[in-house]
């Protein structure tokens, strides 16, 4: 009875495949991107400019996971950034006053980051859906402008569809990634090989 009521503790719940389809199913959309690239480097001007972008932004990406890195291994516990950025002013004697108060920017910084992105995505899928559906049915609605009403009514449906997802659990929102990456892969293996064809 007494090992059931361990409440407190964190539970492992996922292994290496749960943990690596969830990252997945967090990059891969950016995979479609490539798509684009036919029609940017068919132009003169922007392909020698897509690819200094493309090592950029690599180099940008390997940065941030060495300094988190880093920054894991001089400050182990729980946090990110937010717990980073206090840290880094506790141990300096001068400056310990400031430590509340970057802790404070940072995390809100980035909790308003999770707030603005999932709107920004609702709102993407609104546009997504509605150019979907003016393309296969023209007559319905206008591709280019399918109408404020529509976006809002598929941005609803889709935050109500993520917050069941969620309701579901670590063990349920990785059985979403996993579907999630079988389409993804999927698409891009068919339009791999009608490129190639």
């Amino acid at each position: 009875m007494a090992e059931q009521n361990k409440t407190g503790e964190m539970q492992a719940t996922l292994g290496l495949t749960g943990l690596t389809m969830n990252a997945m199913a967090l990059i891969a959309p950016g995979a479609f991107l490539w798509l684009t690239f036919f029609i940017q480097g068919s132009t003169g001007q922007t392909a020698p400019a897509m690819w200094i972008g493309i090592l950029l932004a690599l180099l940008l990406c390997l940065a941030t996971a060495v300094c988190y890195a880093e920054l894991a291994k001089l400050y182990p516990g729980t946090g990110s950034s937010y717990y980073f950025a206090e840290q880094s002013f506790l141990n300096h004697d001068k400056h310990w006053r400031y430590a509340r108060l970057s802790k404070f920017i940072v995390g809100w910084a980035s909790h308003l980051y999770y707030w603005i992105y999932p709107g920004v995505m609702v709102a993407v899928t609104g546009i997504f859906c509605g150019y979907v559906v003016g393309t296969l049915w023209p007559n319905a609605m206008n591709a280019a402008n399918p109408g404020t009403l529509f976006m809002m009514v598929v941005a609803v449906v889709f935050t109500f569809g993520v917050a069941y997802i969620a309701h579901r659990g670590v063990n349920g929102s990785t059985g979403v990634s996993i579907a999630i990456n079988v389409i993804q892969i999927s698409a891009l293996l068919v339009f791999s090989v009608m490129a190639i064809g």
